[in-house]
């Protein structure tokens, strides 16, 4: 029941994360680098973003915990869930540097994104830990 709890706090904060990066692009200077073809998000992509990312981070837990014997630390927990995000990132963002968008704007994506995982797999560390000895 804490995982998942762990999974719904963890998605919840990874949804607002989201929200928060697109409400900065709009109303800054980066909104410039932003392609032409963004349109605003309704609850219904929302509602199907939240379903996404939650399987996306039940798979992740789920492979977390078949290697969690060698996760012992939190710091090695979340570097864990900030690498395998941050490479999904990145992968969903190969398709924007064969076509026409720009580099710049890629990067923010990326940039925003790792931070994104990182603050989600601080919270995901928090509610998944091992249970054998010596783990903290």
């Amino acid at each position: 029941m804490r995982i998942f709890l762990g999974l719904l706090f963890a998605t919840s904060i990874n949804i607002l994360m989201d929200i928060l990066g697109y409400f900065m692009v709009v109303n800054s200077f980066l909104s410039n680098y932003a392609p032409a073809n963004v349109n605003d998000p309704t609850a219904q992509n929302y509602i199907w973003a939240f379903f996404l990312k939650f399987l996306v981070l039940s798979t992740l837990a789920w492979i977390m915990y078949r290697v969690m014997t060698m996760l012992d630390t939190p710091k090695k927990r979340v570097l864990f869930i900030f690498f395998i995000g941050t490479s999904l990132s990145i992968y969903s963002e190969v398709d924007l540097f064969w076509i026409k968008e720009s580099f710049i704007w890629s990067l923010i994506i990326i940039l925003g994104q790792s931070t994104n995982w990182l603050l989600t797999g601080f919270v995901l560390s928090r509610f998944m830990r091992p249970r054998h000895l010596g783990a903290l």
